[in-house]
This record gives structure tokens, sequence and C-alpha cells, in this order.
């Protein structure tokens, strides 16, 4: 790079101008990138891992599942350069092309490789849920008073539709930085177990459509399970890890968030306690 400055000259002298170069390395070549494992079978709406290997130039590497990044790390025991990734394959992805492992340098050079073997789409069931007035008395002022900050609508039902929504969507921001900061290393060692003597009442990304007296008033995609059982039923966490979040938290009520590592954690919504503490084990 050079930058010139001409001097202004007189009618007895003709300066030389100003010059400044700086001598910069030129790389057009991306980090090299292979897949290492094989088999993937991901479903819409699932999780998978994939291992792979990166070269030394790349500074940024990860899953590209659509719009969604899930960083790698690297691979326990693997060789140089060796990584891995688990990611989740977004409900709303109908295409399996457009899960990429990629790998980028420090000056913007990208590699991409397709690895999904197969595929799996999945029909999402729809449900419509009737908002009453009792309904909304009854959570709509409980949300308000342990969220401060939430603006107040003219009626429980502009209130509603607000914690729904734009709630909804903060708490969704508050997860992803959670999982940023989600520890490198595997903090569990079994099976993920789910709530013992419990029925799955409304399954992964069923698609809600909310009314009150008859008129709708909102949609939205649920993203977690509703589990019944007895009240005040003791819930062990699914696996080992470390409380990361531990209060009431928005739309989720009393909830407790264990990380697991790698940035795997589990949510635990709409308890009627909490036992543990934040940085707990």
């Amino acid at each position: 790079l050079r930058a010139t400055a001409t001097r202004a000259g007189t009618w007895l002298r003709s300066p030389e101008p100003a010059v400044a170069e700086l001598t910069l390395p030129v790389r057009l070549v991306p980090p090299s990138l292979a897949v290492l494992s094989d088999q993937h079978y991901p479903t819409q709406g699932g999780a998978e891992v994939v291992v792979y290997r990166v070269g030394e130039s790349s500074v940024r590497d990860g899953v590209l599942a659509g719009e969604q990044w899930f960083p790698g790390y690297d691979l326990p025991g693997g060789g140089p350069g060796d990584r891995f990734a688990l990611f989740g394959v977004p409900f709303d992805l109908a295409d399996g092309n457009a899960i990429r492992v990629a790998a980028e340098d420090d000056v913007g050079n990208r590699a991409s490789v397709a690895f999904v073997d197969k595929f799996f789409p999945k029909a999402y069931s729809t449900d419509d849920i009737r908002v009453g007035d009792a309904f909304l008395a009854k959570v709509v002022p409980e949300i308000m008073a342990n969220t401060p900050g939430l603006p107040k609508g003219e009626s429980l039902v502009d209130d509603y539709v607000h914690i729904n929504s734009e709630l909804r969507r903060a708490n969704a921001e508050t997860l992803v930085g959670l999982a940023r900061d989600s520890r490198r290393e595997f903090l569990w060692n079994s099976a993920f177990r789910p709530m013992p003597n419990a029925q799955v009442m409304s399954s992964f990304a069923d698609r809600r459509t909310y009314y009150y007296q008859d008129r709708e008033i909102d949609r939205q995609d649920h993203l977690g399970f509703d589990l019944a059982s007895v009240r005040h039923a003791p819930l062990p966490a699914a696996n080992s890890g470390v409380v990361v979040l531990a209060r009431y938290f928005g739309i989720y009520g009393n909830a407790v968030v264990i990380d697991h590592g790698y940035g795997l954690m589990t949510l635990y919504g709409h308890l009627s306690s909490i036992d543990v503490a934040e940085g707990e084990r």
C-alpha cells in the first residue's frame, strides 16, 4: 500500500512528494478443511455432531446450519487441527444442503464443506391455545412483577402478547449468550435422562396459534417440551454439569439452566421451587 501526498510548489521550488509505504502479505487461499467423521443423519429440529480438521490459518470454524452458527472446539485426544462441533438443526430449516462445516482465516477467506449424508425433514404439529381471563389474571401480573422494565400495555391481553413475543425473544438472546460462555470440557459422561414418570404433552416446535375470545392474538413456535407429572414432583438434572442460571426467567418462570460443556445446555422451566444456585456443580 502506498500513500502519496504532493506538496504545494512555488515558482522557484518543486518539492518531492511525501510517500509512505506498507508491505502486507496477500492471502487468497482459504484454510484447508476436511470432514473426518461419517454417517451424519440429522433430523430437522434435531441435533448432531461432526468431527473435522482445519488448517493452521483458520481463526474461526464450526457448523453453519442455515443462519445459525455453532462454534467448533479442539477435539479431546485429537491431533493438530482436529476439531468437533455439536450443532442443532433449526426447526425451520428443511434443506440438509444448508448445513456445512466452515472455516475462516483472519482476512476473511472462507472454506465450507457439505457433510450431511441423509437429511430427515419433519412436519410439526399445530395447536390452538385458548387464552381466558382467569389465565391472564394468573400469569401476566406474576411475570410483570418478576421482570422489571417490561412496558405495561392497555390491557392484560396486550401485556400477554408482548410477553409471548418480545420477552420470548429476549429470553432466547439470553440463552444464546449463556451458550457463548459454555465450558470447553465434557461435564457429562452418561446418557441424558428425561424427567422421570412424565408424559410429553406438547412437543418441540409445535406451531401455536393463540386466541382470546375467538380472536387470534398471536402466533409462536413452541421451542421446548411440555412434560406433565404430579404437583411438586422432584426434577433431577438430565445429566451432570454446572448451573449457569437459577432464577425467575421471563416466560419460563422459575427456571434452571445447566451447562454440560461445549455449548450443550439443558433448561428446566416452570418450577415450583429451585434447590440449586448458580455456579453449583
